[in-house]
């Protein structure tokens, strides 16, 4: 009965944060609030470090960082974003760049329900997790640990806001809690750089990248072996 109680909750919180984005979004003009009308620095730095394949951006907004992992044709990226409006917005910025929706496409959605048949090389996560409720982070760990390719498939978190106060969104995040929340999951980091460089903005200070990969069993029980 708690369990069923307990994901009625979740539920609820899911209907919640479509209800609270599709209502915030028509104030959403480039240059403000969240929007930082451009791409993420910090990502195109790594950018050829990257996987090719499969790209995925949770939380996409307009879509400039699904365009920027799309640059050289070395991956296909989805978009998702749980507003209508948020997912024209990014439709008509792909239209300016002349980007062909084979390539970059946008789904509008719950994160928490998208099951697209295929796991991602590439994830990337800026001002996603932070904007969800706590009472939902359990739930994004999972389902990234659901929508990443094994082994090869790299997670990238660019953890924002770290900061020291309460509330939100965006909910103050740490690089220690994103590790506690996604290392149950058999997550690993694989680098991080406290000092990023090329922030946005009034973000300069209150970042992280840290990137994850998600070790298969096969790969887990050869390194023990090799131990």
């Amino acid at each position: 009965m708690a369990e069923k109680k307990q994901k009625q909750k979740q539920q609820q919180q899911q209907l919640d944060q479509q209800k609270f984005w599709n209502g915030f979004w028509p104030k959403v003009k480039r240059g403000t609030y969240f929007d930082a009308d451009g791409h993420t620095k910090p990502l195109e730095a790594i950018l050829s470090d990257l996987p090719a394949g499969r790209a995925f951006v949770p939380g996409c907004g307009r879509g400039y960082d699904s365009i920027l992992l799309a640059e050289g044709d070395k991956r296909v990226v989805t978009g998702l974003d749980i507003s209508e409006l948020a997912v024209q917005e990014a439709v008509k910025y792909r239209e300016e760049r002349k980007v062909d929706q084979k390539q970059v496409d946008y789904v509008c959605g719950d994160f928490f329900k998208f099951s697209p048949g295929h796991r991602f090389d590439v994830i990337f996560d800026y001002t996603f997790l932070c904007a969800l409720p706590p009472e939902l982070r359990e739930g994004w760990a999972k389902q990234m640990a659901a929508l990443l390719t094994k082994d090869q498939g790299r997670l990238v978190t660019l953890i924002f806001p770290i900061v020291d106060r309460p509330g939100g969104p965006p909910y103050a995040m740490t690089v220690e809690l994103v590790e506690k929340l996604l290392k149950p999951h058999g997550f690993v980091r694989v680098s991080l750089d406290t000092k990023v460089k090329g922030s946005h903005i009034g973000r300069e200070g209150k970042e992280a990248m840290a990137i994850w990969k998600l070790p298969s069993q096969k790969s887990v029980r050869s390194a023990t072996a090799a131990d």
